[in-house]
C-alpha cells in the first residue's frame, strides 16, 4: 500500500515525543513490509523540507500552528491520488483531514486533550483548541475509525461522543533489545524524562525533594529534556536551593537517555494527563520502577503497588513520602523492578 501519515512532528524534531516514536516503530516496519511511507508534518528551523530517512520520505512544511493549513495545500497540490490509506495522528486539535481527503483514513489518538488546553494556554488559544477538538471529532470525524493507546484514551473518546464501536485500542510498545537492565548508581538517582510543558508538572518533583534530603543529602534529580517551563524550573529550582542536587541535562540522544533510565534507583513522572506515558515502559524495560500522578494514561501503564506507584497529582508531600518509602526499602524496589521488567516484555513494536 501507498501510506501517507499526517502528523504534528516527526521523529528528528527537537520536540519529538512518544507519539513520534509510535507512529516512527510502525512506519519502519511497514516499509520492511514492503509499503510505501510518506510522512507529512511541521517544520523547525533546523530541519529541511524533506527528507528521506528509514525508508520514509518526510514532507515539513508550517511551524506550530501553520502546519493545519499547511497539510490541506500539500495534500490538495501535491498528494491527491498517491496514497491508498491515510493515518491522521491528532495532537489536540484535528486536522480535518476528512473535509478534504476522501481516501480511506484512520485517526490515532494518543490522549484527549480537553482541560490540558486551559493548563498551557491563554484562554483566548484555550477554549478554541478545546471546541475545536470537542466538535471536530464529533462532527468531522463521526464516521472515522479510531485508534487509542490506552483503555483511558478510548473512555475519553466516548465522553466525547465517539462511538465505542469505532474506537480500537493498539497499545504503545518498547524495543527490549534496546532498553534494557544496567548498573545502578551507586548514590540514590531519581530521573524524570520528557518535555518540560506545564502540564507534565515537573515543578511538583522539584519541590518535592527538600522533603527527601534530610535523610538521602546525596540524592540527585536528574531532569531530561526541553521545553517552554525549562527557564521556570531552574528558577524555582534556585529559589529552593537544590542546584547541587537537580540536575538539568536538557535534550539528549537515545543513548543518553537510556544511561540514566539505567542508573535510575526511581522514575518519577508527576503529569497531569497522558495517553499513556510511553517513557514508563522504557523505564520498566530498563528495571527501574516508575513513581507516577494517579491521572488518566497514567493509570493504564503503572501497576500501582506491583510496578510502581500512583500518588494524588499537585501532591509534593504525597510524592515525596512514597519516594522516600521506595528510596528505604530497596527490597520492595528491586520486586517492583523485576515486575515492571516483566510487564515491558509484554509489548513489543512487532505485535503493535
Amino acid at each position: 500500500m501507498k501510506i501517507l501519515i499526517i502528523n504534528w512532528r516527526d521523529p528528528t524534531h527537537p520536540w519529538a515525543g512518544g507519539a513520534e516514536v509510535f507512529l516512527n516503530e510502525v512506519a519502519c516496519r511497514w516499509v520492511k513490509a514492503g509499503h510505501s511511507v510518506t510522512w507529512f508534518c511541521g517544520k523547525h528551523e533546523s530541519q529541511n523540507q524533506q527528507d528521506c530517512i528509514e525508508g520514509i520520505d518526510f514532507y515539513r512544511r508550517g511551524s506550530i500552528y501553520s502546519v493545519y493549513p499547511a497539510a490541506a495545500v500539500t495534500y490538495l497540490s501535491r498528494f491527491q491520488r498517491r496514497f491508498d490509506v491515510l493515518l491522521e495522528s491528532t495532537n489536540g486539535i484535528p486536522f480535518f483531514t476528512t473535509f478534504y481527503s476522501n481516501i480511506p483514513k484512520v485517526t490515532l489518538v494518543h490522549h484527549v486533550h480537553g482541560e490540558v488546553f486551559m493548563d498551557e494556554l491563554p484562554w483566548y488559544l484555550a477554549y478554541p483548541g478545546r471546541a475545536l477538538e470537542y466538535f471536530g471529532f464529533q462532527f468531522a470525524y463521526k464516521n472515522t475509525p479510531f485508534i487509542a493507546v490506552s483503555d483511558s484514551t478510548k473512555q475519553a473518546l466516548i465522553e466525547i461522543g465517539i462511538p465505542e464501536k469505532q474506537i480500537t485500542i493498539i497499545h504503545n510498545a518498547v524495543d527490549g533489545a534496546v532498553y534494557k537492565p544496567g548498573i545502578k548508581s551507586q548514590t540514590p538517582l531519581i530521573v524524570f524524562v520528557g518535555r518540560l510543558r506545564h502540564y507534565k508538572r515537573v515543578d511538583v518533583a522539584i519541590r518535592a525533594m527538600p522533603y527527601l534530603l534530610n535523610e538521602f543529602p546525596e540524592l540527585k534529580f536528574t531532569i531530561i529534556g526541553s521545553g517552554p517551563m525549562e527557564s521556570s524550573l531552574l528558577e524555582l529550582t534556585k529559589k529552593l536551593g537544590l542546584t547541587n542536587n537537580i540536575q538539568f541535562t536538557g535534550y539528549v540522544d537515545q543513548a543518553t537517555k537510556i544511561k540514566y533510565m539505567q542508573r535510575a534507583h526511581i522514575a518519577v513522572h508527576p503529569s497531569m494527563k497522558e495517553g499513556w506515558g510511553l517513557t514508563v515502559l522504557e523505564f520498566n524495560a530498563c528495571g527501574t520502577p516508575v513513581v507516577a500522578s494517579n491521572v488518566l494514561g497514567l493509570r493504564d501503564s503503572v501497576i500501582d503497588g506491583e510496578t510502581g506507584v500512583l500518588v494524588p497529582f499537585a501532591n509534593p508531600k504525597t510524592l515525596a513520602h512514597e519516594l522516600l518509602r521506595l528510596l528505604q526499602d530497596h527490597d520492595r524496589r528491586s520486586q517492583m523492578a523485576d515486575k515492571a521488567m516483566a510487564l515491558a516484555e509484554q509489548f513489543n513494536w512487532d505485535r503493535t
